[in-house]
């Protein structure tokens, strides 16, 4: 995807949230509706908020900052687990007897005790 698709998606997204909300919708409490909200609520009270663009900034900001920390978790889960066979071997038996050949969702992996903390 494109920098200026990236863009155009983003301001679309926080459009239809600042309408949602504006609106009385329920909000779905992630990240850019928390942003979002606040924004709002600061422009509301103090005419002073984040212009589009820098709310657009922060979700790249967020997203990139995401995307680092996930790629060094992933690394250090393989560099342990390659450490400890042992434990790589637990893992492995819970990953397949809690969720077979299915695609993993949020309750299978909210049952997996020794993948999870």
């Amino acid at each position: 995807m494109k920098h200026k698709d990236i863009k155009e998606s983003l301001r679309e997204m926080i459009k239809r949230r600042k309408q949602a909300i504006k609106a009385g919708e329920e909000s779905n409490e992630d990240l850019l509706d928390i942003l979002v909200e606040s924004n709002i609520r600061e422009m509301e009270a103090k005419n002073m908020g984040m212009s589009i663009e820098d709310v657009i900034e922060e979700c790249k900001l967020f997203y990139l900052a995401g995307q680092e920390t996930t790629s060094v978790l992933l690394v250090w889960t393989m560099v342990l687990l390659a450490r400890y066979p042992d434990w790589q071997s637990k893992a492995r038996e819970e990953v397949l007897h809690v969720l077979g050949d299915s695609k993993p969702d949020a309750d299978g992996l909210n049952r997996l005790k020794v993948v999870s903390p």
